[in-house]
């Protein structure tokens, strides 16, 4: 099964598939965009929204690319009801095939475990300069992505470079070195090691800014 099929089948089967609180790495993505008045946020992969909503109820807008109709629906619902809809613009979006945004126009990115998706580093290195291309001058990319220290790193079956499919999903496991290749262009704020969920996950934080 193909990596959108299935996740089209988990959102369409789990509602709240991750849970409806912030993720960790979320919260201080929020934090570092309210201390530098960020007013536009583009998320990558914004899926059912549980960061989404913590940054639309802080009153910024959103700009939520994913390419799973089922999430996104499930995202416009959960907001429709709501004083935030005013806020939210969501689109669906292979990423590898650009971002439909002009130059300079978003003030903050943030994704959460979406460069972990089953992406070559390639079609990586395109999606890091799209991101870089349409932030403004001076502006954060946030993100978060599992790591080679991570208990099921090279479990399962080796599908590509450092890819490994467990259960129907295909895991994409970043070293420090290939955070440092994907940076070209931009400024390496922070980069730190953290743990989530259950094992637990070993995932790295990772701070990028444009320059000036």
């Amino acid at each position: 099964m193909e990596q959108r099929d299935h996740w089209e089948s988990i959102y369409r089967s789990s509602p709240d598939r991750f849970g409806t609180s912030p993720s960790r790495v979320g919260k201080v993505a929020l934090d570092a965009f309210t201390d530098h008045d960020v007013k536009t946020v583009l998320e990558l992969g914004c899926g059912q929204g549980r960061d989404t909503l913590q940054f639309l109820e802080a009153g910024m807008q959103v700009i939520g690319l994913d390419y799973s109709p089922t999430c996104l629906d499930q995202l416009r619902e959960r907001t429709s009801t709501s004083d935030l809809d005013h806020l939210i613009h969501l689109r669906e979006c292979d990423l590898r095939e650009g971002i439909p945004l002009p130059d300079d126009s978003v003030d903050g990115c943030f994704s959460h475990m979406f460069f972990t998706m089953h992406l070559r580093e390639e079609e990586l290195s395109r999606i890091f300069g799209e991101v870089l291309r349409v932030l403004r001058p001076g502006a954060m990319n946030i993100y978060s992505v599992r790591n080679v220290n991570d208990p099921h790193f090279r479990e399962g079956t080796h599908v590509e470079e450092d890819m490994w499919e467990m259960n129907g999903f295909v895991v994409h496991y970043f070293s420090s070195e290939k955070v440092e290749r994907l940076a070209s262009g931009y400024e390496i704020v922070g980069l730190e090691e953290f743990e989530e969920g259950p094992l637990p996950k070993r995932l790295y934080k990772v701070v990028l800014r444009k320059p000036l």
